[in-house]
């Protein structure tokens, strides 16, 4: 008979690894290495779950995007979007014909089509024009809103060669539009300025600027004298000159404005009082307002102290005045 067979152990002790044997035929070691692998595979299926939901979303968003632009693409060249019904809102002085003109919609364009930024600011372009807006209405429907320059005063545009006429501008001092009706401005007519521009790409000119800044100050000063000016030309080199509505000559100076004109106040007021009427007034000196009596000939111009300084003028105009007989003078 041969040797017989060794069981094999069922406990196998490493001989290089010190502790505690380890029985790895029992059913809990196979457990536990059945759980290692499973813990390993949800590690790895939780990224790639992840990627799967990117990778579809975006696909899903490319889709849509594909579909918009699709979709605006056709909403913009279809034919059932084509404008039919342009309505101007808010025009008192603008003829709608001239709003039309200027917003030059192509028939049959897109509503949705229209490049509004130019087509804005074509109406804005147009005298009179403040601010312009649109407002699509589906399906067919544009509706152009403007706000209107308010008229402040009149301006003689007839000498300034490029057009003739009355013009009205606003507080800015931009254009609003012809004088049609021939009614009485509330404030006196500006004469010798610039021509005022239509829109704030150009700018205003310094005397047409200057002729505001004068208007509010007669506003400012009321009373009798702003009752009686007329018009105001800022064209002379000494200054502003007013004229009333009985035809005299008010020479006000580039400066101090709000006093002379109260100094004006109080000149007008003495005359009414003694009933006298002038031809000029120049309020261009300190302390000093000259005269000139209505129907004395003038010599060498309108005034005879015009350009002497503010300091000697009373002394030499009251000499000039006794010798020709032309001025009259008050200190004021």
């Amino acid at each position: 008979m041969g040797t017989p067979a060794v069981a094999r152990p069922t406990v196998l002790v490493p001989r290089d690894r010190p502790g505690r044997p380890v029985d790895v035929a029992t059913r809990a070691a196979f457990i536990g290495r059945q759980r290692g692998r499973g813990r390993r595979l949800r590690r790895l299926r939780r990224p790639i779950r992840l990627a799967g939901a990117v990778v579809g979303a975006a696909l899903v968003l490319l889709a849509l995007a594909v579909t918009a632009f699709a979709a605006a693409r056709t909403l913009r060249t279809t034919s059932l979007l084509a404008v039919s019904d342009i309505v101007v809102a808010g025009a008192r002085r603008v003829p709608e014909a001239a709003v039309r003109a200027a917003a030059r919609i192509e028939p049959g364009a897109n509503l949705l089509a229209l490049d509004v930024a130019p087509l804005v600011d074509r109406v804005e372009a147009l005298p009179g024009v403040r601010r312009a807006r649109l407002v699509r209405h589906l399906p067919n429907r544009l509706v152009i809103w403007l706000e209107e320059r308010e008229p402040y005063a009149l301006v003689n545009v007839g000498s300034t060669g490029g057009e003739a006429g009355l013009a009205w501008i606003d507080a800015e001092g931009f254009r609003v539009g012809p004088e049609r009706r021939g009614t009485t401005p509330p404030l006196p007519i500006l004469t010798g300025v610039e021509p005022p521009p239509a829109d704030p790409d150009h700018a205003v000119g310094d005397r047409l600027q200057g002729g505001l800044t004068l208007l509010r100050a007669v506003q400012r000063a009321g009373g009798r004298a702003a009752a009686r000016i007329s018009e105001i030309d800022l064209e002379r080199a000494g200054g502003p000159v007013l004229y009333l509505v009985d035809g005299a000559a008010v020479w006000l100076g580039s400066e101090r404005w709000d006093e002379r004109l109260a100094r004006l106040e109080g000149v007008l007021g003495e005359l009414e009082e003694h009933g006298e009427r002038v031809e000029s007034v120049d309020l261009r000196f300190r302390d000093l307002v000259v005269l000139k009596p209505l129907g004395i000939a003038a010599t060498g111009g309108r005034l005879v102290a015009g350009a002497q300084s503010a300091a000697g003028s009373r002394a030499a105009s009251g000499s000039r005045a006794a010798a020709a007989g032309e001025t009259r003078m008050k200190g004021r």
